[in-house]
């Protein structure tokens, strides 16, 4: 082990603390977990949902907008849930008749196996044509409710953020000054393309933040604020939350 080596183990034995070992999955189109590759993730020294409840109590969220876009979001999510699934499906047609041709490409004509695997591979080619039309028809359906309801969304948007604007001014100055006080700032890093990452996080309590899309919702997306209680966290549907994005 080399000099720089020992002398760095040794100053963070000095400053105390942990290697936090973090995986991060959500629900893909198959409504299986997958890794989320890329995600940017915060240790944060201080428990940011306390912190947003603080602010949101001076003024409370507007109700009205939150109700309308709520009902418009679900009126979109099922238009945009057909076509993902359409398009899922194509892809996965794709992806085994790519499979197919490579073993049909490895195998002589004379081959026994030759003459069943070509017959499957005809037959794929027309449920991929099935599937085509399918994710064409709804994405056309799509392309219409977006049409439909995305100026009444993006107007209640506009005025969630406004109202976000005013509720959460001085958010920044005070987190930096909960930094000072703690003396921990902000930690950030990202997943790798596993969907895994590795934080040092000096001694005291920390909380992980991180939001991901959600591949079913364009309207909506995963939050977590998980605090830190040993060596290894799992971010995933169990301990994240699914919110709109107003």
């Amino acid at each position: 082990m080399s000099r720089w080596v020992l002398v760095l183990l040794a100053v963070a034995a000095c400053r105390g603390g942990r290697e936090v070992q973090i995986e991060v999955a959500i629900p893909g189109p198959d409504s299986v977990d997958a890794p989320v590759a890329h995600l940017q993730l915060v240790a944060l020294p201080y428990d940011r949902d306390s912190l947003l409840q603080s602010f949101e109590a001076r003024s409370a969220r507007p109700a009205g907008p939150a109700r309308q876009l709520d009902s418009l979001f679900t009126r979109f999510r099922q238009p945009f849930g057909v076509y993902a699934a359409a398009a899922y499906r194509l892809q996965s047609l794709d992806r085994a008749q790519e499979r197919l041709k490579l073993r049909l490409d490895s195998l002589p004509r004379s081959s026994p196996a030759y003459d069943s695997l070509y017959r499957a591979f005809a037959a794929g080619m027309d449920s991929i044509a099935a599937a085509r039309r399918q994710r064409d028809d709804a994405q056309r359906e799509l392309a219409l409710a977006r049409a439909k309801l995305s100026p009444a969304i993006d107007s209640l948007r506009q005025l969630m953020a406004r109202w976000e604007d005013s509720t959460y001014r001085g958010y920044d100055s005070i987190t930096k000054a909960l930094g000072s006080v703690l003396g921990r700032e902000p930690i950030a890093d990202s997943t790798d393309a596993e969907g895994k990452a590795r934080l040092w996080v000096p001694r005291g309590r920390w909380w992980i933040y991180a939001r991901s899309w959600d591949a079913w919702d364009p309207y909506s997306e995963w939050y977590w604020n998980v605090p830190v209680t040993g060596d290894h966290l799992v971010l995933d549907r169990s301990n994240g939350r699914r919110l709109p994005r107003y």
